[in-house]
């Protein structure tokens, strides 16, 4: 895009490019046309004529690109912008907007700046080169009448650049309310008549009409200098003065015909896009046809817009048909094989009940042989049911045991480790004769020392000594086999704790075990329960369902009865899908008929 945007010039650019020769132009005839109106001598008066020309071109290339920035340069920066990214709706349609604006500002502007021009011409003509006040006027008048020559040609080629814009911001979409409410965004074709057809011929009939007056009532020599054309006074039009007039008549003529060829022009061209138009849509495929583009400038674009609206609205139409032929060809198709089916299959459902009713009669007999063994199955059920009641209440008598067995193990361990702390204090006590009879012997034989110091009277005293210490010695032995009794109880002690409580674990898991048991009978004691509830279920189920049968018997017979009803039907179904399968087809024909 942006390759693309720096190869193109700008809108401004193009907009003063093709406005410099039509206005160099203008200002040229409006100066030739007022000279030839005045008749000065060009060669005495050619500084003045100098200064005219140059101040054209100081206002075509000095003052205009000013002004022109000052009035499209918004709306060129715009442009730019469009060039290089995509815009949304609103910014399209804004742009859309100020490009409808800018012929008739340019056209106001033109108006304005041959206006002043025209002013200061008369201005120069009457005050420099005291020409007649009358005839002055008259080129006034004159350089009016091309002044507003000029902002027509102006708004021409101007609305030929910003077409072409409006168009492709229309192509790519823009507020369709916008365009729904305003329809056309330029003149009507009345106003654009009296503005192009009109005015010009009214303008140039009064300009021809009040140059004749003046030429025949102020017929004198112009005060300027000696012209081309000597004026006698008071003669009226003269033979000199009659080429003038001829020449300024062709000239109003020619503009005039140049302001109706270009009013003529732009309704042959919207004629033309417009026959363009259905000429694609005759000679093309609807769906391939291109829209043609369109600026919404009059009433003929707004009619080239509802064309391309008729176009996407028939396309779409188009489309519906297409796919309701095709959506209506499948099913129908389907429906007719299907009809076509169920012909050729009805004779074998007709056999098939049949069949089912032998099969449906033989199953009555099973079920009534089973509705027998479901009774029988019951009966064993109650009975299972009160077998495990009784061994549910017997595992919980075993329970009630093994806890008054754990309990009294308990008791027995509590006694056993009671024993052990009064084995405790018997060694206490073991030790404390033990160290009496240790005292015991160091008296005794501190007094076996005394009796052997005391000689003769201390011999008894020595003989209980002796004995009191072999009485000693033996309390010390017999206190050793005390200890090594109290030693085997103590360890006889441990050992049967060790086993009591060996014991009083398997009991637990042997607990544990039983209440595992429990819960599985109580489980079974539950499925056996719910077994018995089953059976009796099914005991009423199959009675049911024996009754059933019996009905579905009677229902299968007249269902018999109604395939063959249906077999009739079917042929009727048959007849009516092909009916609607040939609709199709006409329907998709019609479609490939109005493409063609």
């Amino acid at each position: 895009m942006s390759n693309q945007t720096g190869k193109k010039k700008s809108f401004l650019a193009q907009c003063e490019r093709v406005c410099i020769l039509p206005n160099i132009l203008c200002g040229w005839v409006l100066l030739t046309y007022s000279l030839l109106i005045i008749n000065i001598d060009i060669r005495i008066y050619w500084q003045f004529i100098l200064f005219v020309v140059m101040m054209i071109f100081i206002a075509q290339f000095g003052l205009a690109p000013i002004t022109n920035k000052m009035i499209m340069g918004r709306t060129s920066k715009l442009i730019d912008e469009f060039r290089i990214r995509e815009f949304s709706v609103g910014e399209r349609t804004e742009l859309f907007l100020h490009l409808h604006k800018v012929p008739e500002r340019n056209r106001i502007s033109t108006l304005l700046y041959f206006f002043l021009s025209s002013n200061l011409l008369f201005c120069g003509y009457y005050f420099v080169l005291k020409s007649n006040l009358y005839i002055s006027l008259c080129t006034l008048f004159s350089c009016y009448f091309g002044s507003y020559i000029a902002c027509l040609l102006e708004f021409s080629y101007t609305k030929k650049i910003c077409s072409k814009y409006e168009a492709e911001l229309v192509g790519q979409g823009i507020d369709q309310k916008i365009l729904d409410e305003r329809k056309w965004f330029g003149e009507q074709y009345e106003k654009t008549f009296i503005t192009f057809v009109i005015i010009p011929v009214v303008f140039s009939a009064i300009n021809f009409i009040l140059l004749y007056i003046c030429y025949f009532f102020h017929n004198s020599v112009s005060d300027a200098g000696n012209g081309f054309i000597r004026a006698q006074v008071s003669l009226g039009i003269t033979r000199e003065q009659l080429p003038r007039l001829i020449a300024i008549l062709a000239i109003n003529i020619v503009v005039c015909i140049a302001s109706v060829y270009s009013f003529l022009s732009r309704i042959l061209d919207s004629t033309h896009h417009l026959q363009s138009a259905m000429n694609n849509i005759i000679t093309n495929d609807v769906f391939t046809v291109t829209l043609t583009p369109t600026d919404y400038d009059n009433e003929i674009s707004y009619n080239i817009a509802l064309v391309n609206k008729v176009v996407v609205l028939f396309r779409s139409i188009l489309d519906d048909i297409r796919g309701i032929g095709k959506t209506m060809a499948e099913p129908i198709e389907e429906i007719s094989e299907i009809s076509e089916s169920t012909a050729s299959t009805s004779l074998e459902q007709s056999t098939g009940v049949k069949e089912i009713l032998a099969t449906m009669e033989e199953t009555d007999a099973q079920t009534r042989g089973i509705a027998e063994k479901i009774a029988d199955v019951t009966a064993v059920a109650e009975n299972t049911a009160q077998n495990v009641s009784a061994g549910f209440d017997t595992l919980q008598q075993n329970l009630d045991k093994m806890n008054e067995i754990t309990d009294a193990n308990i008791s027995i361990i509590g006694g056993i480790k009671e024993l052990g702390d009064k084995i405790g204090s018997v060694w206490d006590i073991v030790k404390i004769i033990n160290d009496i009879a240790d005292q015991t012997r160091i008296i005794a034989f501190n007094a076996e020392l005394e009796a052997s110091g005391a000689g003769e009277s201390g011999r008894n005293f020595h003989i209980v000594a002796n004995e009191v210490r072999r009485l000693a010695s033996g309390i010390t032995n017999s206190v050793n086999q005390i200890k090594e009794r109290i030693a085997e109880i103590q360890h006889s002690s441990d050992t049967l704790i060790i086993t009591s409580e060996s014991g009083t674990e398997k009991i637990k898991e042997g607990l544990e075990l039983s209440s595992l048991l429990k819960e599985k009978f109580n489980e079974i004691q539950k499925s056996s329960e719910v077994t018995v509830e089953s059976a009796v279920q099914i005991k009423e189920i199959i009675y049911q369902q024996s009754a059933a049968f019996d009905q579905i018997v009677s229902t299968v017979r007249q269902i018999s009865v109604g395939i063959e009803n249906f077999s009739g039907a079917t042929a009727t179904e048959n007849e009516t899908a092909i009916k609607l399968k040939n609709a199709a087809n006409r329907l998709e024909n019609l479609h490939q008929l109005i493409v063609s």
